[in-house]
């Protein structure tokens, strides 16, 4: 009833039959391709769940490019879904990742400290034997580094009969696939022909990994020798063997591979390598590492590592079951398989840095990259990326892309931004089991058996809890309503107030006893929102019974207190208000809109709505009684007058005989005036003009009055006195 005249609750209007009429909780999907939020849209998609103190959040994922939607409830694990998964109906995902529980397998190959690059063999299915090489010519074969290495000298192994050969080796840059700079030359030195001979190459040439030098060998003299393998890598051109080898001219088109290799010093060392691995989702959610594998081994060798799979009911597509034999829908949508391995610092302190993402059905993976290159990689962040406990009650938004949810008496945070992530390390606990719990601002209120809690913080890692010290148990858990500065919740002894502050006081105490406060609202299954301007509730009075019965506690500043409806327009309204079911349905469940804010109901099988833009709403009746008046003497009013009007949807009213007038309201009445006196019923008059005089019944006298409406149409005044005479000067 709002300010200023006596005017009912308008009656809920179907907005969705629900698919599934045992659905007790649902959440509405704006469709993002017409970018229609209003409640009426009918392209929206609506979830719905069974448990009615299902709670479900929007994701808080920074540009979300799959849009996602999560839930938690008390009768399952909680889940998630994208917006097309949703939209074209399919099914959802159980939230979080799991560990392996396997480590991987890991096998060390070759490597060492000293490394040779070339051709140092003869491969006798393509070689084709010695070949004849001019005096004063430098022939050359390309090698790569794998690491950053340092070349010490270059061998050959000639085969000859003529006069002594004097040789000395060289390294040369790449270009364009050719010798082209020289960087370092190796000590002239006499051949000892068949036989393999080396020219060491003073304070050595440095190269790095993945890139191209070539290595030569310059004569004063012809030789022979022998191709390794007939792939045209080789190149050479003349040069004077007295002077010093110059940057090449006119190289020689490809020849087939002779058998010239470098020796290398490599930057390798025998080392202790931890590797781990996780998975991925399809949506980049990556879960925490499995067990380490500690090998030792060359940092330069091949380390083939050996991955398992997830279960098939994780990898994302429908999997035979083989208990029963039946294709089931995949639990997760596994997709990928990151591994890490340790690179330690220079105090000896380990850290786990990616190697590769691949993909989750690929079982194995050689890893022969450096260190070097590893190091500018990511580093392992989901150490304790655990998925939320599978009992999670609850799952909330808090600022700062956290998520929080609750079981038994411990509150859960998720990693920020990363809804999937739910570190144990970040948990609170409570004294007392907790019921549910409430976001208002920058605090987390916590609502449990005892005393209700209040957290606050801007890190996971870092919250802080403070115990409100104020022993009003919260009964339901969707009695729980979230403001913009305070929680609210419904105790045995009345409408309890948290504030973000932490300051927490019965809003309801001031004016209705605890004992009446029991009597007057349900004390099961309450479930509330904010609603207009008031806590809009119901409930079950009755153990065991349907809920029914609800009331309004206004919440506005002005009013909070007061059962007064003053009679000026803008500012009061009832204190409480008792209500019943409206549209004759049992109520399932009570809820905010998330993108409008609008109330709904679900009841009888669909969706209701509060259409607050209806100009033109139907009105519920209503029954609204005064204060009992305390006479100075006993007296007897004998005449009274209500002022109304008739919204246009109210039902015409129907002639009926003045002499006997109905006591109840009936389908086509605006309205019955009752009168007591001295709490006992006195008088009943039917409302059907407004303005009209109304006698009230003579012969008796009393001290207390007070005056009862019921009704369906806007009454702004009653009046009332001892005379017809009296009531004219009003």
């Amino acid at each position: 009833m709002f300010s200023g005249s006596l005017i009912g609750w308008r009656q809920p209007k179907l907005l969705h039959w629900l698919r599934d009429s045992t659905k007790q909780f649902v959440y509405r999907v704006p469709n993002k391709v017409t970018n229609n939020t209003a409640i009426t849209a009918s392209d929206s998609k609506w979830l719905e769940f069974a448990d009615p103190d299902t709670t479900v959040m929007h994701s808080p994922v920074v540009q979300d490019q799959y849009d996602r939607f999560y839930w938690a409830s008390p009768s399952s694990v909680p889940r998630y879904n994208t917006y097309d998964r949703i939209f074209n109906d399919q099914h959802d995902w159980i939230l979080g990742v799991p560990a392996s529980g396997c480590p991987p397998g890991v096998v060390v190959d070759g490597g060492g400290d000293t490394i040779t690059l070339g051709a140092p063999t003869v491969d006798p299915t393509t070689s084709t034997g010695f070949q004849y090489v001019p005096g004063n010519y430098i022939l050359f074969v390309p090698i790569v580094p794998s690491g950053t290495m340092i070349i010490q000298s270059v061998s050959f192994a000639p085969n000859d009969v003529g006069s002594p050969v004097n040789f000395r080796g060289v390294v040369y840059s790449d270009l364009n696939g050719a010798p082209y700079q020289l960087l370092g030359e190796g000590v002239s030195t006499p051949a000892a022909l068949g036989s393999a001979n080396t020219s060491v190459i003073t304070n050595g040439v440095s190269v790095i990994s993945n890139v191209t030098y070539w290595v030569g060998i310059m004569t004063d003299a012809p030789y022979n020798l022998e191709n390794a393998n007939s792939s045209l890598k080789s190149r050479g051109y003349s040069a004077t063997y007295s002077n010093a080898p110059p940057d090449p001219l006119n190289v020689s088109l490809p020849q087939a591979t002779y058998r010239i290799w470098a020796n290398l010093l490599g930057a390798s060392i025998f080392e202790a390598r931890g590797y781990v691995y996780t998975w991925v989702t399809a949506y980049g959610e990556e879960g925490p590492p499995s067990s380490p594998v500690v090998v030792n081994g060359w940092s330069n060798a091949n380390w083939t590592i050996s991955l398992f799979q997830p279960t098939p009911s994780n990898m994302g597509a429908d999997w035979l079951d083989p208990a029963d034999n039946t294709m089931k829908p995949a639990d997760r949508n596994i997709a990928f398989t990151r591994i890490y391995r340790t690179i330690s610092n220079q105090s000896g302190m380990g850290t786990y840095f990616l190697v590769a993402e691949i993909p989750v059905s690929q079982g194995t993976y050689v890893d022969n990259i450096g260190d070097d290159v590893i190091a500018l990689n990511a580093q392992l962040v989901s150490l304790y990326w655990y998925g939320p406990p599978e009992d999670m009650q609850a799952i909330h938004a808090f600022p700062n892309g956290i998520a929080v949810g609750f079981r038994s008496n411990e509150i859960w945070f998720s990693e920020a931004y990363r809804p999937h992530a739910w570190p144990p390390g970040y948990v609170l606990t409570t004294e007392f089991p907790i019921v549910g719990i409430g976001v208002a601002g920058q605090s987390i209120i916590v609502c449990t058996q005892g005393t209700p809690y209040m957290i606050n913080g801007v890190n996971p890692a870092s919250m802080a809890s403070t115990k409100v010290n104020l022993p009003e148990p919260c009964l339901h858990r969707a009695s729980i309503v979230a403001t913009d500065t305070a929680v609210l919740y419904v105790s045995q002894n009345g409408l309890i107030q948290i504030s973000q502050s932490g300051s927490g006081l019965n809003v309801t105490e001031g004016w209705i006893t605890r004992e009446k406060w029991q009597s007057l609202t349900p004390q099961q299954r309450v479930r509330a929102v904010k609603h207009a301007t008031s806590y809009f509730a119901f409930g079950v009075r009755n153990p065991g019974g349907p809920i029914r019965d609800g009331f309004t506690v206004e919440l506005s500043s002005e009013d909070k207190t007061s059962f007064t409806i003053w009679p000026q327009a803008g500012g009061h309204r009832l204190g409480y208000n008792n209500l019943t079911t409206p549209n004759g349905f049992d109520i399932v469940n009570v809820e905010l809109d998330a993108w409008t804010g609008i109330c709904v109901l679900v009841q009888n099988g669909g969706i209701y709505y509060y259409d607050f833009t209806d100009q033109h709403p139907i009105i519920v009746p209503y029954i609204w009684r005064s204060k009992t008046y305390q006479q100075l003497a006993r007296r007897n009013f004998a005449a009274m007058r209500v002022f109304f009007e008739v919204p246009d949807t109210t039902p015409p009213q129907v002639a009926r005989d003045v002499t006997f007038p109905q006591t109840v309201l009936g389908n086509n009445q605006y309205g019955i005036v009752r009168i007591y006196v001295d709490d006992a019923l006195w008088t009943t008059r039917e409302i059907r003009k407004s303005g009209e005089l109304l006698r009230i019944f003579s012969g008796i006298k009393g001290e207390q009055w007070s005056f009862e409406i019921e009704g369906r149409i806007n009454v702004s005044n009653l009046q009332v006195a001892t005379s017809v005479k009296e009531l004219a000067g009003v």
